[in-house]
């Protein structure tokens, strides 16, 4: 009920996404009791024990996402429904969790757009009961029986586990939030409880200590939050907490024998599965701000996952525990396959006419960007640009024309600077990294691994050993990195060049600027060097925004920023190119003239939008700067000789 309440931005549950925490403890103690229980009774046996699993975890999943898929069929344009069908492929495959650390974080706005992100638990759970009951299956058989050796085994493996997930979580918080090495801790805290529980002597927990157990558990929903690095040793307190409480084993507390505490608790599994859906489906209307349709999505999740546990939970382990282990198990296969194959069927396919074909246009412009951009733009902990090439692909003496640095800003543009390439034997050189700002010497706060400072040195010695009549093209996102996101500006810096700043005083506007002027200026002493201008930042996704306006209120919603805010955020990176080009003789190359009128920035041009998300343009968006790409490359044709 926490992580429903945290996913519907209910006011105390901040952090309320601690829930999953608590419930892999639970998790691990009851795994650890029947795996345990069952080898020292010398019946536990494998394959029933996974055959377990399944009935409980599979039949609710398989209902939710042959649901969604049958639903998504009448209103998602294509775009959205193919991405739904792949994140069906991954979460009948538990394999999901794997596929989100690839992507955004859990706390970025566009997690909401993810219909089954919340399957990502399912998956870590169901690959810790894949490979648990092999661990202590083996520690067992070379303990020959010594249960201590268990216990010995379970607070290795929390200790282990907690330690690389504290050492993990600032270099790679996707990786430790979503995968199981990082918290499988956590399911070894359940069974520590299981062992100590069954100790001749149990340890006795106070009073005082119990409520201390429910006091962490709750002060980690109320004063965690999304900007705090997770699990990380923050998740400390919930984990203990839960330890406590189940510890205590206190079973006459009416917090938990309360009826609605039973009902819930009953029902939990199907409340969570459906509860996720819903809170994306308030912000695919845009109705996520709207008491109302939060409230109805909240009784609705407990209402469905009454259904599902009444008609799909209950029904289905009845009737496949009746049945034989084989037939159970053939059937169980057979239902996950028969959803899986129309997932993939769906994540490679089209089925144009389900929606209005000027919906599916506008749509598909979030696929609108350089199909070369996973490959080419480096990750911010490479330190090295990839190095692609674009043009002259046919030719045995190409020539470089101009290279393009920056980080994806730069990638979303950098094939509409090839397609702007005057001769057919030039080609673009791409110097891109992901997240990072051209600015010598920038660190991270928050990312011990990010090699931006790397990166940006190492294409300054690059730059020394390419014809110096070869210009050099920056775009970058330099308010990202020196003015902060929206929800970041009263924040603590995340970057910084010297020393961490407390806040964005003018000392750290000051360091940050200067450090733009010179980055810049050190590329000219080499070549040619053009900037930019900040590509105005829309407000939400463009295409997505737009579609669904169509989609839901039949009337084009057009997404824009008025110029007055993209002048005032953009004010002082402006001022640093200005600087940078009366020091050093940077040439900037203006957007707003293209972008904007003098009123609004738009997000499109003609109802098409120029974006493939909120701030990226998109291939056919970029194309709009062609004629100013044309003009630096072609003045570049060539070297001057004397």
């Amino acid at each position: 009920m926490s992580v429903l309440l945290f996913h519907f931005a209910v006011p105390g549950f901040a952090g309320g996404f601690a829930g999953v925490d608590v419930f892999f403890v639970i998790s691990g103690l009851l795994m650890t009791d029947i795996i345990v229980s069952g080898l020292h009774q010398q019946r536990f046996q494998l394959g029933v024990f996974y055959l377990a699993r399944a009935k409980r975890i599979f039949p609710a999943l398989i209902v939710l996402v042959a649901v969604l898929l049958t639903a998504a069929w009448f209103v998602l344009p294509t775009p959205d429904y193919q991405e739904l069908g792949s994140q069906s492929g991954y979460a009948l495959g538990f394999i999901s969790n794997i596929d989100f650390a690839r992507a955004d974080n859990y706390f970025d706005s566009a997690a909401h757009e993810k219909w089954l992100l919340h399957t990502w638990s399912l998956a870590a759970e169901w690959q810790f009961y894949m490979a648990f009951p092999l661990l202590l299956m083996l520690v067992y058989k070379l303990a020959r029986g010594n249960l201590g050796w268990i216990f010995v085994t379970l607070v290795t493996l929390f200790i282990s586990s907690f330690a690389y997930s504290v050492w993990l979580t600032p270099r790679s918080p996707n990786d430790a939030f979503y995968l199981l090495p990082a918290r499988a801790w956590e399911m070894a805290a359940g069974g520590i409880v299981y062992m100590l529980a069954h100790l001749k002597r149990k340890p006795q927990v106070p009073t005082w200590l119990y409520a201390a157990g429910w006091l962490a558990i709750i002060a980690t929903f109320v004063f965690v939050s999304n900007e705090t690095q997770w699990p990380g040793p923050w998740a400390f307190f919930a984990v203990a907490g839960t330890m406590l409480v189940l510890l205590a084993d206190r079973q006459s507390n009416m917090l938990i024998r309360h009826p609605v505490a039973q009902w819930l608790g009953l029902r939990s599994y199907s409340i969570y599965l459906w509860h996720w859906p819903l809170a994306v489906l308030l912000f695919f209307i845009q109705q996520q701000g709207t008491l109302s349709w939060v409230l109805l999505m909240m009784v609705l999740s407990l209402v469905l996952g009454h259904l599902s546990y009444q008609w799909v939970e209950n029904p289905t382990r009845k009737g496949l525990t009746a049945l034989n282990m084989k037939p159970a198990t053939a059937i169980l296969l057979a239902s996950l396959v028969f959803t899986f194959i129309p997932s993939t069927i769906i994540k490679k396919s089209h089925f144009g006419g389900r929606v209005d074909p000027a919906i599916d246009l506008i749509a598909s412009e979030v696929k609108n960007s350089n199909p070369l951009r996973s490959k080419c733009l480096a990750r911010n902990s490479s330190g090295a640009p990839v190095g692609c090439t674009y043009g002259a692909e046919q030719h045995e003496n190409p020539q470089l024309s101009i290279i393009v640095l920056g980080d994806s800003h730069a990638g979303s543009v950098v094939r509409a600077v090839e397609r702007a390439l005057p001769r057919s034997d030039q080609y673009v050189l791409d110097w891109t990294m992901s997240g990072c700002s051209i600015i010598a010497g920038i660190q991270s706060t928050t990312d011990f691994n990010y090699a931006c400072d790397d990166f940006v040195a190492e294409t300054m010695l690059r730059s020394k050993t390419l014809p110096s009549h070869v210009p050099l093209l920056i775009v970058n996102r330099y308010a990202q990195y020196i003015i902060g996101l929206e929800q970041e500006e009263a924040q603590a810096p995340k970057y910084y060049i010297t020393e961490p700043h407390k806040d964005r005083n003018e000392a750290f506007f000051a360091e940050m600027t200067t450090g733009l002027i010179n980055t810049a200026c050190a590329y000219a002493e080499d070549r040619p060097v053009y900037m930019l201008r900040p590509i105005p930042e829309m407000p939400a996704n463009v295409p997505q925004v737009m579609s669904r306006s169509l989609l839901f209120g039949g009337t084009l919603e057009r997404v824009a920023l008025p110029r007055v805010v993209y002048e005032s955020r953009q004010a002082r990176i402006i001022a640093a190119q200005d600087e940078a080009a009366a020091q050093c003789g940077i040439e900037i190359v203006e957007v707003a003239e293209t972008f904007c009128d003098q009123e609004y920035c738009w997000g499109d041009k003609a109802g098409r939008p120029i974006y493939y998300d909120d701030d990226h343009l998109s291939e056919y968006g970029a194309d709009f700067l062609a004629a100013e790409f044309k003009r630096i490359t072609t003045r570049a044709a060539a070297p001057e000789v004397e």
